[in-house]
């Protein structure tokens, strides 16, 4: 039976339905659980940037003010995720499931598949955002790539579709 379940978490609404799950499946088979939330360095903080594939992606347009508007957004951002784990993991301890939480930045795929390597987890437990077929091309799919990287077995919760007919819906 699985004793470790690593729960991804992203900066969603959804990621209640995606922890609502873990901790129904954590506590199920009496297994411990460790909360991942990875933060995602692109997500706006106040700090302008233009994004082009031509110069590689993100090129900042800074200046000291924008700079430090970034950092004080920067700085929130973590606060507030920490918080959230730290809420998840007190619904958790409610439910008599053991649960450690993680919170680190960059790239979800692979801070997920290593830190479930680290954790020694026997099962992932993360979201999955519908996106369309080109966006899904360009932009990646962290489940996907969870799918193919890592040891363990891969749950994945279907959210909701960001797109129905191909055209951008709203999401709340």
């Amino acid at each position: 039976m699985l004793q470790k379940i690593l729960v991804a978490i992203g900066d969603s609404p959804d990621s209640e339905r995606v922890f609502a799950a873990g901790l129904t499946l954590a506590g199920k088979l009496g297994a411990e659980m460790l909360i991942l939330h990875v933060l995602d360095p692109l997500v706006p903080h106040g700090l302008s940037t233009v994004a082009s594939p031509l110069v590689g992606g993100i090129l900042p347009i800074t200046n000291d003010l924008e700079i430090d508007r970034y950092i004080k957004a920067w700085k929130e951002y973590e606060r507030k995720g920490i918080e959230r784990l730290q809420v998840f993991a007190e619904r958790a301890k409610e439910h008599h499931v053991k649960a450690e939480i993680l919170q680190n930045y960059g790239d979800s795929g692979p801070l997920i598949c290593e830190a479930a390597k680290n954790w020694s987890a026997e099962a992932i437990l993360m979201g999955r955002n519908q996106k369309s077929m080109l966006s899904e091309a360009f932009l990646g799919s962290t489940s996907n790539y969870v799918l193919h990287h890592t040891a363990c077995s891969v749950m994945v919760v279907q959210l909701p579709a960001l797109f129905s007919t191909g055209e951008a819906t709203p999401t709340s």
